[in-house]
């Protein structure tokens, strides 16, 4: 009863899969001109129906020699659709044909397998099975005591390379990688004595020995996993893992995979082990496909309980405010699903070319996960050669120490005497700023590892599948060749501009000064023509880039150059204006007129050179206006920022004033700005009295004048005037105002009665003159003939 239903679910299946066959057929047909060239060897659904055809070419007899007369041949024809389809359906014929012969041995799978074991006994029983098993299990445990006697000599020869404080991720590879090489070790001694000991156990029998090949090859290939994985997660040791896992995760996660590994080592054990035997075909393939099935399931599931734990991984180290990048919060989020979809399709895929039997046919489901752990080794390769070969840090212990012996010589050499905690501390901080010079390297070193890494992962995953990715002239050659020429233009592209955004920040000044009003100290010639090289070098890498990239692609770039010739002169006599922009520029940077962060005038605008470009620069003029001003419009350049600033200052003294204390205590004052820790670098020259400039009604004007580095002047004009007012006050020295006085006589009436009287001619005399100063009495007024002295 059971066979017939199985038989009768069979025909029912396969007429229901037959639809979902073609279909994956048909997509394999679609790819596979794609992946590959059509010199190449055909890999996937197209190789049995080209080599049916090859095959029919190299038999069919040769055609008689064609009429070199075009009317007697007619054009090919080039192959319909049609035939395309009907190449799909007999290979999705063969498949199903395939897999029903699968499903009618299904209800046999068992008995083929017992009828291939007991022909491996002459009596025909299953007794050697148990003595083949207790001789594997003494040669296992004999493998597995030499190499535990070599971990237990090891372990204190190398127990030094330990540490609990471990901050780099060099010393971390580093341990790792020892260990791993001590682990294989391990594994050498245990392939060796367990395969000596199974030797002299089994003799010369066939199948008891094909069955210690088997396990130990399985048992191998366990404890090699197992190590990687075990070096990868570092579940016994916190401080030396890479990944940003708990312990709890990551045991869990080691378990999960440690389990998953030891299943599929024992189901594609027993596949191996009964193909060596004999075991027919129908039989062996299906449990290949149950061993992909299998191994579909452990993975799914394993993606689906870590999906949370690993999707961490994937958000990178950013912080709680910080947006992540897209494709980030993409993968975070769903790559389980990503991952099921492939080990489904992946699963799909394998089948059909175990059916078929096609190569790389095995392997597919689990191929990601053998490619993650190539791309870990590789990865820890090249830090470990970025970290210790190419680019070592220099804020180590070890070179800070040897940093502060360097110091406490230096010091003991000029005969002082040293202080071993401030030279530590002086050792720490310059070790610091060593390396955070090179930490931005290190960063595009470790960006570039990660590109490679990546590459070399999709070309061994694209291995494993059988897509021939070079060694031909495929498109997908190309690609790769535009995709390496686009990596080391990338890179190229920021290398220059690391190394010159580091040396224009190292020009630059530390601060801005804010008390600088007008004319501050501007930045150094070459970080003023530094941006402008940098742009060139990058348009440069970009166009060579470019133009490698286009000729990879087939592109003849020659007509390109002839193009961009025609196309340079029509604008060179198009934008002569261009021209001269970019030219007046030239020069005027060549001459050293400005830098950036000076104080310009050039007439038609002031301000601060905020920016410069190949044809313009831009000036902020210090109430914040932003003026854009072409190169070509400069008719002359007055710069306040260069060399030196002198300030003169005027101030006002009584009549009184002692003028040569005066400039006593201006000449003392002016040392002791000099004595300044702060205000004395930004002076040039000390403050100087210049003394009294001029005389007027009611003060004489002194001077005083001093010479700072540019944008100086202003901040210690405040200082000097505050100094000066504090100074003169304490010294009895006044500032003068200006004042108008009026002095008026005063007297009781008895005094006035006994001055003599005024004569009237004096008044008529002293009236007369004040009117006509004033301009106020005209020759003809309305008292006729009335006289002035008669008017007042």
């Amino acid at each position: 009863m059971a066979p017939r239903f199985l038989r009768a679910w069979a025909c029912v299946n396969s007429k229901k899969t037959f639809s979902h066959l073609v279909a994956i057929v048909a997509l394999l047909t679609v790819l596979s001109p794609l992946l590959g060239s059509h010199d190449a060897n055909a890999q996937g659904a197209l190789s049995l129906i080209q080599a049916a055809e090859g095959d029919k070419t190299e038999t069919a007899p040769e055609p008689a020699a064609k009429s070199e007369d075009p009317a007697s041949n007619p054009p090919t024809k080039t192959p319909s659709m049609m035939m395309d389809v009907d190449m799909v359906s007999n290979q999705a014929m063969s498949a199903r044909n395939e897999f029903e012969a699968i499903v009618k041995a299904l209800p046999f799978f068992l008995t083929s397998m017992e009828t291939t074991l007991r022909a491996q006994s002459p009596d025909s029983s299953l007794s050697w099975i148990g003595g083949a098993l207790v001789r594997i299990a003494v040669a296992i445990a004999a493998g597995f005591l030499a190499m535990g006697l070599l971990a237990r000599w090891a372990r204190p020869k190398f127990a030094y390379l330990y540490r609990d404080d471990v901050f780099y991720r060099a010393d971390k590879i580093s341990y790792l990688l020892v260990r791993t090489l001590m682990m294989i070790g391990g594994l050498v001694v245990f392939v060796v004595v367990a395969g000596l000991v199974s030797v002299v156990l089994n003799g010369e029998q066939g199948a008891p020995r094909q069955t210690a090949i088997v396990v130990l090859t399985a048992m191998l290939l366990f404890l090699f996993v197992r190590m990687v994985f075990f070096n990868i997660l570092v579940p016994d040791a916190a401080s030396h893992r890479l990944i940003a896992l708990s312990d709890h995760e990551a045991r869990a996660l080691y378990r999960s995979l440690i389990v998953g590994a030891a299943v599929s080592a024992a189901v594609l054990a027993v596949c191996n082990w009964m193909q060596r035997l004999g075991l027919p075909e129908e039989p062996h393939k299906l449990a290949l496909i149950g061993a992909a099935f299998l191994s579909m399931l452990i993975l799914s599931g394993i993606a689906i309980a870590f999906r949370h734990v690993i999707g961490r991984l994937f958000m990178g180290k950013y912080s709680a405010g910080e947006a992540l990048p897209l494709w980030r919060r993409i993968l975070a989020q769903g790559w389980h699903i990503i991952a099921v979809v492939y080990f489904i399709v992946a699963f799909a895929i394998s089948s059909i070319r175990i059916l078929l039997d096609l190569p790389d046919a095995t392997g597919l489901v689990v191929a990601p996960l053998q490619v993650m752990l190539i791309a870990a080794l590789i990865y820890g390769l090249l830090i470990l050669v970025i970290d210790r070969l190419l680019l070592p840090r220099l804020d180590t212990p070890k070179k800070q120490a040897a940093l502060a012996a360097d110091m406490m010589r230096t010091e003991e050499t000029e005969g002082e005497d040293p202080d071993a905690e401030e030279l530590a501390a002086q050792a720490e901080a310059e070790a610091a700023d060593r390396e955070a010079y090179r930490t931005p390297f290190r960063a595009l070193l470790d960006h570039g590892a990660k590109i490679l890494v990546l590459f070399a992962a999709a070309y061994l995953l694209a291995l494993t599948w059988g897509i021939p990715l070079a060694g031909n002239q495929s498109f997908i050659s190309s690609i790769i060749d535009v995709l390496l020429v686009g990596f080391l233009g990338y890179m190229a592209y920021q290398a220059v501009k690391l190394v010159i955004d580091q040396q224009i920040a190292k020009e630059s000044p530390a601060e801005k000064d804010e008390e600088a009003e007008v004319g501050g100290a501007g930045e150094s010639r070459i970080a003023t023509l530094l941006p402008i090289f940098r742009n060139f070098l990058l348009i440069t890498i970009v166009a060579i880039a470019a133009m490698v990239i286009l000729s990879e692609l087939g592109v003849n770039i020659g007509p390109l150059f002839a193009g961009a010739g025609v196309v340079g002169l029509a604008i060179g006599f198009g934008a002569q204006t261009l021209i001269r922009d970019i030219f007046s520029g030239a020069f005027y940077l060549l001459d050293d007129a400005f830098r950036k962060g000076e104080y310009i005038d050039i007439g038609s605008a002031k301000g601060v050179v905020e920016k410069i470009s190949i044809r313009s620069m831009q000036l902020r003029h210090h109430r914040g206006a932003l003026t854009t001003i072409p190169f070509g419009e400069i008719q002359h350049v007055e710069n306040f920022s260069r060399d030196w600033a002198m300030m003169k200052l005027a101030f006002r003294v009584t009549y009184d004033t002692d003028v040569e204390k005066m400039r006593k205590i201006i000449k003392n004052f002016g040392q002791e700005l000099m004595a300044d820790e702060y205000y004395g670098p930004m002076f040039l020259q000390p403050l100087k009295s210049q003394g009294i400039m001029a005389f007027e009604d009611s003060a004489m004007i002194a001077r005083v004048k001093f010479m700072t580095k540019p944008g100086k002047q202003f901040e210690l004009r405040k200082v000097v005037y505050a100094g000066l007012q504090d100074l003169f006050e304490k010294n009895g020295i006044k500032f003068a105002h200006k004042q108008v006085t009026v002095r008026v006589a005063t007297g009781d009436e008895e005094e006035e009665n006994s001055r003599p009287a005024i004569s009237k001619e004096a008044l008529k005399a002293a009236a007369a003159a004040g009117a006509g100063a004033a301009g106020a009495l005209p020759e003809d007024n309305e008292n006729g003939d009335q006289s002035a002295a008669d008017q007042l």
